[in-house]
């Protein structure tokens, strides 16, 4: 019998395809996609101040919880886009992770406490929290012909050989020096002040160079199609890169008991195995 693994996401890319992507690299466990549930990096964790838990943290480790309260799966994996804004410090947004779950296995309302006491060995053996940065679309720019199902028209000008992905930086002068809209469009265009770090937008202009407010690339479509068939090998190539998606894969391996496919250098914000307290990895 296969092993079950759980997926609870916030891209509505990984939501289509995340599960059949990783299958193809684990088949011996069956994802499922558990929920898609909102993602809470999008503001700037350090503006927070502990132990205050935003909203949005507060929903995404119940969530965690939920999953292996009722026959639980063997794995639950929670994933959520690092983002620009949390860029420089994804050790806190795994920390502020693990702490939000642990309050909230601490506070809610249990049954008995028998039940909570369950519920926590759960979360420990088999819930983990990992990050795609700065967002899973990075990743597509190891393998050109993923650009090209996402809906790519034009080559990237990325020097992949020399760049970790999740470091993202791209010097292309026709997105870098397009005039910036307006603030107040600035969600629904790729030419944001920012925009040399940021791989969505770079892959919506090279879907359609001459708009910035092009829709032509679809999450749910040429996204969900570049990662359902991602060369993962070609986005693991180099040992020392990528080390925050590597530990995911290092997770999966571990808890499927099978040799890691890429191993290299995982990331210690996500991969702290041994010294994991709330979570797996955490």
């Amino acid at each position: 019998m296969s092993v079950r693994v759980g997926l609870l996401v916030t891209g509505k890319c990984e939501e289509k395809a995340l599960g059949d992507s990783l299958g193809r690299i684990f088949p011996e466990a069956r994802f499922e996609l558990l929920d898609r549930i909102e993602s809470f990096t999008s503001a700037d964790l350090r503006e927070v101040p502990e132990p205050e838990v935003p909203t949005t943290l507060a929903k995404f480790a119940a969530s965690i919880v939920a999953a292996v309260e009722d026959e639980p799966p063997d794995l639950v994996v929670a994933i959520d886009d690092l983002e620009l804004v949390n860029a420089p410090h994804p050790e806190l947004v795994g920390r502020r992770v693990r702490d939000a779950v642990s309050r909230h296995l601490e506070h809610h309302d249990w049954s008995s406490e028998a039940t909570r006491q369950r519920v926590v060995q759960r979360v420990r053996e088999r819930c983990s929290f990992h990050l795609f940065a700065p967002m899973v679309e990075a990743y597509f720019f190891a393998e050109p012909e993923a650009l090209t199902r996402a809906g790519a028209t034009r080559l990237a000008r990325l020097a992949v050989s020399r760049m970790d992905l999740e470091n993202f930086l791209t010097d292309d002068p026709e997105f870098i020096q397009h005039p910036a809209v307006p603030h107040q469009q600035r969600r629904k265009s790729w030419a944001i002040a920012e925009r040399a770090r940021h791989p969505k937008h770079y892959l919506r202009f090279l879907c359609e160079p001459s708009n910035p407010f092009t829709d032509r690339y679809v999450e749910t479509r040429g996204g969900a199609s570049a990662l359902n068939q991602l060369a993962w090998g070609q986005v693991f190539a180099h040992g020392d890169r990528v080390r925050l998606a590597r530990s995911l894969f290092e997770d999966i391996a571990s808890a499927l008991g099978v040799e890691h496919p890429f191993p290299g250098e995982s990331h210690p914000a996500t991969a702290s195995f041994k010294t994991a307290r709330v979570l797996r990895n955490l």
